[in-house]
């Protein structure tokens, strides 16, 4: 018997098919309450069993009102009924938020609608489509995967801006009056890709509908600011095109990272340490990539063929990052609208949230300091082997492994030991190594350390997000673009900064680079600002 004639057959003109169970669960009771057996497919019928059929009362022909439909509790997405109930049937089986990491099925949505005949076959097949698994399918790793080469292409290019800043002073723009503005062109797309979350992330989560199309436009935009750069005539061009419309690839960079969280929670540090090992993976194939296409090609076609690769990896990956727990669509009324995820600022209210920013700023003061001095110290000791710019390879190729290390330790360690224990190895070895770093043993032993520490930190960005987001979709993208925020601050300071520091000159008496050049103040500033957002840590709850 299908739907139609069974709502027919027992209930009648008070069409029933239209009245959710739980409003009618108070109305009879349990000796009254028929017992329906399994429903025979996704959209088919019941088949009542060996019980008197209901029999509605003579209604004379009068029309008589559907109930309501109950209210809904759109943060558990459980029904809010006050009094007695029967037990969920097959049909309507109740969940719970824990669900959505066993990856057994989606949730219903807390879109309740008023008739089947506002579904469309699409939505009522979305909503009971299964869900992919946690931390382990391929489209997890698919989608680790896409992520990882996401963050290497965005990032990997600014990391490794230097090639094409010497390119600019030396051969495009040789006016020593131009340095300035190249340098400015040179150091806009790091710091505004960090401050893209500033306002970029309250607007991916005003409008998480319309995430694809920001995602593609901003792809487009920053390919157009590659594509423009290789045809400028002026150096102020360059920081329209290279400084401003490249770093729109936040808004492609953005929401892939904080969707990971969707795909990996017990191994959520692992996958988000990966994640960030593309930063560094990057940091070491551009350069080499670029500097072998300005020697073969010259500078036009080399950022033409920069900008053609760099669409088409992000197109291609964006392919597979598509979220794991769809968005609810329409709520339940006369018009269909959808509904906005709610922020719970409570989060504010939180230690770990207050512990978490301060460490972010604190310690990104000096996280800098390393990889934008390292180069001109080396030059002024004269470091051959390695020396300036492989020096910058090497930190940024260790923090590719520095990464994936401290997210498999934060999946495993608390993370206020992990960090604090890693800031503090990072200070020793900045105030020994770098300050006694005199020749290339030295330089090359601080490189590595702080490559695998501190440069390293973001693999437990996770970790942190997760204790101060508990999980809610939309407190960890306001969260992680807080994060990407303080330490896009700390990034356009920290400059300014260590050329201030710069000037004090050498400290009389001391060993080492202290006393023999113009670095003693910068690297005792570094060695405190590192260890200081250790000790902060400490405070982090669990």
């Amino acid at each position: 018997m299908d739907h139609d004639e069974a709502a027919a057959s027992t209930a009648s003109s008070y069409e029933l098919s239209r009245v959710s169970t739980a409003a009618r669960r108070p109305s009879r009771t349990a000796q009254e309450r028929p017992q329906l057996a399994p429903f025979s497919s996704a959209f088919g019928g019941f088949t009542p069993l060996d019980t008197p059929p209901i029999t509605p009362p003579e209604s004379n022909n009068e029309k008589i009102e559907s109930i309501p439909p109950a209210p809904v509790d759109y943060l558990s997405y459980k029904e809010v009924v006050p009094g007695p109930s029967l037990p969920p049937t097959p049909g309507e089986t109740e969940f719970y938020p824990t669900d959505l990491e066993s990856g057994s099925s989606t949730p219903p949505s807390p879109t309740a609608h008023n008739s089947t005949a506002d579904l469309t076959i699409a939505e009522l097949a979305n909503e009971a489509a299964p869900l992919p698994p946690v931390d382990r399918g391929r489209a997890a790793i698919m989608y680790l995967v896409a992520v990882t080469l996401i963050e290497a292409t965005v990032w990997g290019l600014p990391f490794s801006v230097g090639v094409l800043h010497e390119y600019w002073l030396s051969e495009l723009f040789p006016d020593p009056s131009a340095a300035g503005v190249l340098t400015l062109a040179s150091t806009l797309p790091t710091g505004l890709l960090y401050f893209c979350g500033v306002f970029m992330g309250p607007l991916f989560t005003a409008f998480p509908w319309f995430e694809r199309e920001l995602q593609f436009a901003g792809l487009f935009i920053s390919t157009a600011g590659l594509l423009a750069s290789a045809f400028v005539t002026q150096p102020w061009q360059l920081i329209l095109t290279f400084g401003i419309m490249f770093p729109m690839s936040g808004s492609v960079y953005l929401p892939c990272a904080t969707n990971l969280f969707e795909w990996w929670k017990a191994r959520r540090g692992m996958a988000t340490g990966i994640m960030y090992a593309g930063t560094g993976l990057g940091g070491c194939v551009f350069p080499i990539v670029v500097t072998a296409l300005l020697k073969a090609f010259g500078y036009r076609t080399t950022m033409v063929s920069l900008a053609i690769a760099y669409l088409i990896i992000i197109a291609t990956c964006l392919c597979f990052t598509k979220r794991r727990v769809p968005l609810p669509t329409y709520v339940t009324g006369g018009r269909r609208k959808r509904t906005r995820p709610p922020v719970d600022w409570s989060f504010l209210r939180r230690r770990a949230t207050w512990v978490g920013f301060a460490f972010m700023m604190v310690h990104s003061l000096a996280n800098f300091i390393p990889l934008l001095w390292i180069t001109s110290f080396a030059t002024l000791v004269g470091a051959k082997s390695p020396d300036g710019p492989s020096l910058v390879a090497i930190v940024n190729g260790v923090t590719a492994f520095g990464n994936c290390l401290s997210g498999w330790v934060s999946d495993r360690v608390p993370c206020r030991i992990a960090v604090t224990v890693s800031c503090l190895i990072a200070a020793v070895s900045t105030a020994t190594l770098w300050g006694f770093g005199d020749n290339e043993k030295f330089l090359l032993a601080f490189a590595v350390m702080w490559g695998l520490t501190a440069a390293s930190l973001a693999g437990m960005w996770g970790a942190m997000i997760t204790t101060i987001a508990q999980n809610d979709p939309s407190t960890t993208v306001v969260a992680f673009s807080a994060f990407m925020t303080l330490k896009g601050i700390a990034s356009f300071t920290s400059g300014p900064i260590s050329t201030a520091l710069l000037n004090y000159g050498p400290i009389a008496g001391a060993p080492g680079a202290y006393g023999s050049t113009n670095y003693g103040v910068l690297i005792i500033f570094t060695t405190i600002m590192t260890g200081a957002g250790g000790l902060i840590t400490i405070a982090f709850p669990g």
